[in-house]
């Protein structure tokens, strides 16, 4: 994979995150332009540079934030995509890869298992374990919204498998 051509497109990615997002919102639910990314390198780069990638986008997203109440939450994102990330590489040869079901599925559940780390982490830092109901709910319907324009995002990704260095993935033979 190609860093610096990866570096450029995380800044694009992130600067999009926090200029488009905000006129994207509904109420209070906003796209999640970052884990749209990191879902499609965990799918589509070689195992040790997606979970690397994924890595570097949650330090993104993390220096990218604010802090919780005078409490640092640099890590917190950079751990939690490397996690899911793992978890991605581990099971993404049982699906195709390159289907709107699998995109929408991994984009799903990584944007709610990141908002459950994520909230968790933040809740038991502030002292306010008891709303953690409240903070899966908003992660709910952030997470629907990420993937239904998660097939979008991807398929724009999918232009830049060049510049990036990745290659497509081996298909089955039917031999």
């Amino acid at each position: 994979m190609r860093w610096i051509a990866f570096a450029i497109l995380i800044y694009l990615v992130l600067v999009l995150q926090t200029a488009v997002a905000p006129l994207l919102a509904m109420h209070t639910v906003w796209p999640d332009f970052m884990v749209v990314t990191a879902v499609w390198f965990a799918l589509m780069a070689r195992a040790p540079d997606a979970m690397l990638a994924c890595w570097f986008i949650g330090l993104a997203m993390d220096l990218a934030g604010l802090s919780y109440q005078g409490h640092s939450n640099v890590g917190a994102h950079a751990l939690a995509l490397g996690l899911l990330s793992i978890a991605i590489v581990k099971v993404r040869d049982f699906t195709f890869r390159e289907s709107v079901a699998s995109q929408l599925f991994y984009t799903f559940f990584t944007k709610l298992g990141l908002c459950a780390l994520v909230g968790l982490h933040m809740l038991y830092v502030v002292g306010e374990l008891g709303r953690f109901g409240e903070v899966m709910a908003r992660g709910l319907y952030e997470a629907v919204y990420t993937a239904a324009l998660a097939p979008y995002g991807h398929w724009l990704l999918r232009q830049f498998r060049g510049p990036l260095g990745i290659v497509a993935h081996e298909r089955w033979s039917t031999r």
